[in-house]
């Protein structure tokens, strides 16, 4: 376990080359609307003594905009159990703190954002999938039975909230079929790659579906807390409503003949985090306990949180402390 203290970085060039930096032309439209209100009060006098004199028109008082919310500064001086952690400002675009955040870890079931968001983007959220066997099969039995048909969006609230590994196998394999003629799971997880790299995660490589440990020395993925920050940036930022059920401490989920499923959160301070957006657990031998959230740190700021190695409990009370951290930055008590 890596116990050294975290180290600060710059604030510039951690995001992706892909995001978008404030346009130049529309300060210079600024500029221009700016030196337009002041020099069109002026008029021109002209050398004729005979032309009455015009007085000129005082320019309008500059108005002083303060700002309602300081950004979040840097935090320094936490202790945490966790191997990695990272913490980013998204309306900043800037990380507030690093621990080992570009160190490759186990992501246990942390990789099924990435399960969910694929099969999001792939298939319509009303269509109906049937639950295999070999989902059945899966480590953590939630309750699904085989022959069993839920809709899209079904599974993957279950997948999200209680990290149902019956319920990630099935949506990947649905959607798999749809990939082509090959073995559907794994044509998903190909799919899972892709999709990291179009991103641009560069350190995310998942082998399964469900992030379950492989063997006892080989995980079912691996990523760095920093590219699962931004993974979770990408869920917020385009599909909110993918990741909001995992706001709620419980909830019941139906399939299509109408029977029910309860779901109940593995994020045991879903209800601890203020203005919560989301979240996702993840806990394997292998990994330790993972954790990953969204919220709001108040007037639209979010921050995202990400703690990789460390324990089932621990990892809850390293990313309380860190929210705490951040609320002391902005001045919320």
């Amino acid at each position: 376990m890596n116990d050294q203290f975290p180290q600060l970085i710059e604030t510039v060039d951690d995001a992706p080359s892909t995001k978008n930096h404030f346009p130049i032309v529309a300060q210079l439209g600024v500029l221009a609307f700016v030196l337009t209100g002041i020099f069109g009060t002026l008029y021109v006098v002209g050398d004729n003594s005979q032309q009455p004199t015009v007085t000129q028109t005082p320019p309008p008082p500059i108005i002083e905009i303060k700002q309602q919310t300081l950004p979040p500064q840097k935090i320094e001086d936490v202790e945490l159990r966790a191997t990695a952690a990272y913490v980013w400002d998204v309306t900043g675009q800037r990380a507030l703190y690093n621990k080992n955040a570009s160190e490759p870890l186990p992501l246990a079931s942390i990789t099924k954002l990435m399960t969910t968001l694929l099969a999001h983007e792939l298939i319509a959220d009303n269509e109906a999938a049937v639950v295999s066997l070999n989902a059945i099969r899966q480590e953590g039995s939630s309750g699904l039975f085989a022959g069993e048909e839920l809709e899209i969006k079904d599974l993957q609230e279950l997948a999200l909230i209680s990290s149902s590994n019956d319920a990630a196998y099935a949506l990947a394999a649905s959607v798999g079929n749809l990939l082509g003629d090959n073995d559907p799971t794994n044509q998903f997880i190909a799919g899972m790659n892709i999709r990291a790299a179009e991103l641009g995660l560069e350190t995310l490589e998942f082998k399964s579906t469900t992030g379950l440990d492989i063997s006892e020395t080989e995980p079912g993925a691996t990523g760095s807390a920093r590219d699962v920050t931004f993974l979770m940036e990408y869920i917020i930022t385009h599909y909110p409503d993918l990741i909001a059920p995992t706001k709620q401490a419980e909830t019941l989920v139906y399939n299509t003949a109408g029977a029910y499923h309860e779901a109940h959160n593995t994020n045991e301070i879903v209800l601890d985090v203020p203005n919560l957006l989301g979240s996702k657990t993840g806990y394997t031998d292998l990994a330790g306990g993972n954790l990953t959230i969204a919220f709001d740190a108040g007037l639209n700021r979010p921050i995202i949180i990400t703690v990789l190695g460390s324990t089932r409990d621990e990892r809850f009370t390293d990313v309380l402390t860190l929210v705490k951290a951040v609320q002391e930055s902005v001045g919320v008590q």
